[in-house]
């Protein structure tokens, strides 16, 4: 491998890297016109161990919006860690990543914890790199009551 063809394989891991964190920055802020410019047209997803499934852009951005009523008291974040990137080709890649996810709805004050891999496939398409397929497994999945803990206080979001 020649030193150019190194160069450009270390840009591609970067630009993958900054296109996961932008994806799940986007999810955390509910940015959604933002996170559509970040999938391919025909990105396929898959949720919750495949109880979610989606095999285009639209259907996948309806599902996400709705997903977010605004006014209701909720705070989730995800957060992706460890990746093992494999270049295929100049235009594909595929990674896999640990996520750990909190979510809590805030008037039931109810607590959802996760711990699962996502499994992606990246492409490069006018020279940007998009998401065409995304989805997670969970390892570990629990909830908690937080009424049941009186002591147990938000002080941020």
């Amino acid at each position: 491998m020649n030193t150019g063809d190194a160069v450009q394989q270390l840009l591609d891991l970067e630009a993958i890297k900054t296109l996961k964190h932008r994806y799940i920055r986007c999810m955390t802020q509910s940015r959604w016109d933002e996170l559509q410019t970040l999938l391919a047209p025909d990105v396929q997803a898959s949720y919750s161990d495949g109880k979610y499934v989606f095999s285009d852009r639209a259907t996948l951005m309806g599902f996400l919006r709705q997903q977010d009523p605004s006014g209701v008291p909720q705070l989730s974040y995800w957060h992706v860690t460890m990746p093992e990137i494999t270049l295929h080709a100049p235009d594909r890649a595929s990674g896999i990543w640990a996520m750990y996810h909190f979510h809590l709805q805030k008037q039931e004050q109810q607590q959802l914890e996760m711990f699962a891999y996502y499994s992606d496939e990246y492409r490069k398409l006018d020279g940007r790199w998009l998401i065409a397929r995304t989805g997670y497994e969970r390892v570990m999945e629990q909830s908690l009551d937080r009424s049941t803990l009186p002591a147990l206080q938000l002080l941020v979001g």
